[in-house]
């Protein structure tokens, strides 16, 4: 069962793939580090932003943030990042190949659009907006939203 031969392989997997130039396929190996890469930074972003909402956001540092900059604190530079690779995330789902009903790769860049746009686009592009670049940008006195 631990064997990835060819018996347990689907069949999709032994065919040669006929994709563009720019198109990835959804199994192979960067595609699966880029998820396990996602997914770090996800459990990072929900362990990280209730606890620095929670102990680290009080007045001395909202002054210290206005005086300095957005750039003055590490943490709101690894955020940033973050929200960079969350934005990257989706471009390169808009060039990831998928499995159809019929068990077909999909590698046609306009059928993969329309999969995406009707399945996890919405949530993905609202994960990836940065709020706390558009609240620091408002210049609202606001720290927190309930």
């Amino acid at each position: 069962v631990l064997s990835l031969g060819a018996d347990v392989l689907p069949e999709y997997k032994l065919q040669a793939p006929r994709i563009d130039k720019f198109t990835i396929l959804h199994y192979s190996p960067f595609k699966a580090v880029w998820d396990w890469l996602i997914l770090l930074l996800v459990i990072y972003t929900a362990i990280l932003t209730p606890y620095s909402a929670a102990f680290l956001l009080n007045d001395q540092e909202e002054q210290r943030r206005r005086e300095c900059g957005y750039s003055c604190s590490p943490l709101n530079v690894v955020d940033l990042i973050v929200d960079i690779m969350f934005i990257i995330d989706i471009l390169i789902n808009f060039r990831t190949t998928y499995v159809n009903r019929n068990e077909e790769v999909v590698s046609h860049p306009a059928k993969i659009a329309i999969h995406y746009f009707k399945g996890w686009f919405l949530i993905d592009m609202v994960a990836a907006i940065p709020f706390d670049l558009l609240i620091f940008g408002s210049g609202s006195d606001e720290v927190c939203c309930l």
